[in-house]
């Protein structure tokens, strides 16, 4: 394969095969979620946008005439704050909007995004395969199937067994008030005392998730190395080099893993010419989010990478491609809002909290609000702005 480095955003993206509400879906970044808390407990150093913003979010959930779905990187992001009373407000607020609802995680949209790419290629129907594209567990942002279980000590499942000894309301009522339990303390994170408990047992490694993020970091790292070494490609296609860099770094293995899978299940073999692949790379939406935002920090030779810039943009990646509106933070905001090839997208991105509560607050009140749809709705008719 010679992608070369041409690898331009194309003019018609092909979207994963998710299912989603009518209503509108908006992202708000953490930061955002943390002054709303504390607008809420009275905090006076917090501009009192935040309270009007937190009073339009919390009409709009309530009149079901927007959602406000978290994600993996929420659950990073809380977990990296060491005071648990800090955890659990932030979690208070993001459990009073989002009751849980989590967006497919950008490895699941991007299995999909490929999925759908060779199928639009190939001339295949793939409509009886779409997955949701929010889900009310934490699983769904990292790819994981099915829920809650109850198992003995060796791990076996013993649900049915449990079931046997009560009568099925019951039953669902055990298991909604498990589901609710774990939800809520994996948004909160461990106690003090949890913690304890879980540095003790061998199985505990969060330090693996922490060296993937490295990892990644290290890649950015070194293709800014390479280009302050060339600086060259900063005044001409540096999206270019981005974006091929992007997906041999994030989806080649994915891609790879596919196009062999296919050929085990006897299906067409995905080898298309090179202008073809191009055009392949170019239409993944929530890829191209990616490359857009990180071309705008490589564009800097002063930008410092950090793994929060590995974490917004992940975040953002999937949200800005998925959702009506996101709330992102300063830096991210200036790079979508200067990426002029993403405004087709049409996702709405406020500068100031007052103007996404004044968005919230046009939204239209829908007869249908809890219909599923294939993604894209038709944001024209759905959200305001």
């Amino acid at each position: 394969m010679n992608i070369g480095l041409k690898v331009p955003m194309a003019e018609e993206l092909v979207w994963a095969n998710v299912m989603r509400p009518r209503i509108p879906l908006v992202y708000l970044d953490l930061h955002v979620v943390i002054r709303m808390a504390r607008a809420l407990r009275g905090d006076t150093k917090v501009s009192a946008e935040y309270l009007q913003l937190y009073r339009a979010a919390l009409r709009a959930k309530l009149e079901r005439r927007a959602m406000f779905p978290l994600s993996g990187e929420h659950l990073w992001e809380i977990a990296q704050i060491t005071d648990p009373k800090q955890r659990g407000n932030i979690a208070d607020m993001l459990e009073t909007l989002s009751d849980y609802g989590y967006l497919a995680g950008r490895t699941l949209i991007a299995e999909l995004e490929i999925e759908a790419g060779m199928a639009k290629i190939l001339g295949e129907d793939i409509s009886d395969r779409s997955v949701a594209l929010v889900r009310s567990t934490f699983g769904h942002a990292f790819g994981m199937v099915g829920g809650l279980k109850i198992v003995n000590q060796n791990g076996g499942d013993t649900s049915d067994a449990v079931r046997a000894q009560m009568s099925d309301a019951e039953f669902d009522s055990l298991m909604a008030r498990m589901n609710y339990e774990m939800e809520r303390r994996m948004l909160r994170g461990p106690s003090d005392e949890d913690l304890k408990q879980l540095q003790a047992d061998p199985a505990f490694q969060p330090e693996v998730a922490a060296e993937g993020q490295r990892s990644r970091l290290a890649w950015e790292q070194d293709t800014e190395r390479v280009l302050n070494k060339d600086p060259k490609w900063r005044r001409g296609r540096l999206r270019d080099v981005i974006a091929a860099r992007e997906f041999v770094h994030e989806w080649i293995e994915m891609y790879t893993r596919m196009r062999i899978e296919r050929q085990k299940a006897g299906l067409p073999s995905f080898d298309p010419p090179d202008d073809e692949l191009r055009r392949f790379m170019g239409a993944m939406p929530h890829t191209q989010v990616a490359v857009s935002v990180k071309t705008r920090y490589h564009k800097d030779p002063q930008h410092r990478w950090t793994v929060n810039d590995i974490v917004d943009i992940d975040a953002v990646s999937v949200a800005y491609a998925y959702c009506e509106a996101v709330f992102p933070d300063k830096a991210v905001r200036h790079a979508l809002l200067s990426s002029k090839e993403l405004q087709p997208i049409g996702t709405y991105v406020p500068r100031r909290p007052g103007e996404l509560a004044e968005w919230l607050d046009s939204l239209p009140t829908l007869a249908a609000p809890g219909l599923l749809v294939p993604h894209p709705v038709n944001r024209s008719s759905s959200a305001a702005g």
